[in-house]
């Protein structure tokens, strides 16, 4: 019961030496989304698909605050049919075409927007990687570490295959979907869309094609109630599920 005191005291005077920092995790995320531009065949700004995930993500995006709003989002589509998503540090996010060609309403693209998003503002990329690096590290190496308040981080020691690899924890992963279904209502989309999405995500891996956007993140079979419950506490009328253009009936 001792070690967690040692290892707090000592973190809560300085700032964390092993967090990589916002212009860290902008710079981690502009290098990663440029080699991944020059690997993947990412779709034309004409698309309507870049356009829809644009449009939804700069709706989102208006309605959180200030502080939360104030990252170098971006949004681009990868033509290939992975069903993947994600957000790297310092907000690029990217969709996949074998996602979106799963999802047929709008308010299902914003939940999954609203979670990716959450990612980046809340900087769990940061968080997690500074538990790792801890977690790797012996007691008496850290606290030696940690007294003496030295910077630990540097970009060009962290690999670009890190920032798609490393997992997410649960509590961050609850978080995004919380934070996310609360960013897509405030801008007007309805939240059951949400636990749609989920609810496409769990059918998908019953039928044995898991897809790649849960590959890190926790199985949760209640998820979708979690979601559900919460939809049921904000009391109010939503419009109906917009179809997304390219959606079959």
């Amino acid at each position: 019961m001792i070690l967690p005191v040692l290892l707090v005291l000592p973190v809560a005077a300085h700032a964390d030496p092993f967090r990589p920092s916002r212009e860290q995790q902008i710079q981690l995320g502009e290098r990663a989304a440029k080699d991944l531009k020059a690997k993947e065949k990412v779709l034309p700004e004409s698309d309507e698909r870049v356009k829809m995930l644009r449009s939804i993500g700069n709706r989102i995006i208006a309605k959180l605050s200030d502080k939360d709003k104030n990252w170098p989002y971006t949004f681009d589509v990868i033509d290939k049919n992975e069903v993947n998503a994600f957000a790297l540090p310092g907000g690029k996010t990217f969709f996949y075409t074998g996602l979106l060609s799963k999802m047929k309403t709008e308010d299902e693209l914003a939940a999954v927007v609203g979670h990716e998003l959450t990612h980046a503002y809340r900087e769990h990329f940061a968080s997690s990687y500074a538990d790792a690096q801890k977690r790797e590290l012996g007691l008496a190496v850290l606290l030696t570490i940690l007294r003496a308040d030295r910077n630990m981080v540097t970009v060009a020691a962290i690999s670009n295959q890190l920032l798609f690899d490393l997992p997410f924890s649960r509590r961050h992963e609850t978080e995004a979907d919380d934070r996310g279904t609360d960013a897509m209502v405030l801008a007007g989309f309805n939240p059951t869309g949400a636990a749609n999405v989920f609810r496409m995500f769990q059918e998908l891996k019953k039928g044995g094609a898991s897809p790649e956007f849960l590959s890190t993140h926790p199985d949760d079979k209640n998820r979708v109630k979690r979601i559900e419950d919460r939809i049921k506490k904000m009391k109010v009328t939503w419009g109906p599920l917009k179809p997304l253009p390219w959606a079959k009936p």
